[in-house]
């Protein structure tokens, strides 16, 4: 991802969300310095392009967290309601970036790929709620 954009997008979002602060130059400059190569290797100017987009479709955007990682929350992997850098791009990105039209929430696992669990007998608690 090429400072130009991840500039443009930064600011874009902040401009046109009623709550963000205004950020300056600098400072956009200053976190896309902070922000780890690996990400920035990782992140396309398409990926960023679409994070933006989706943040201005998404019901209701995280006020929580800072706003560029908002943005790479809709093109990383989420742990706990934050990008998992860790994790990497979302495996679905692709099909995403397709039909960037519309908003996409976080998948949920299909009952298909849901682990089965096998039924617990004898274990720490057995007998313990009889009555």
């Amino acid at each position: 991802m090429q400072l130009k954009t991840y500039q443009l997008g930064l600011r874009a979002v902040a401009n046109v969300t009623p709550y963000a602060k205004r950020i300056s130059d600098e400072e956009i400059a200053f976190l896309y310095m902070s922000t780890p190569s690996k990400i920035k290797d990782a992140v396309s100017d398409e990926m960023w392009v679409y994070a933006v987009s989706q943040y201005r479709m998404d019901p209701n955007p995280s006020k929580e967290m800072p706003l560029d990682q908002q943005l790479l929350s809709y093109v990383f992997r989420k742990r706990d309601g934050r990008p998992a850098f860790d994790w990497g791009i979302k495996e679905d990105l692709a099909e995403r970036m397709a039909a960037s039209h519309q908003f996409h929430d976080q998948p949920s696992l299909q009952p298909s790929r849901l682990p089965e669990l096998a039924p617990s007998s004898g274990g720490v608690l057995s007998g313990a709620f009889d009555v």
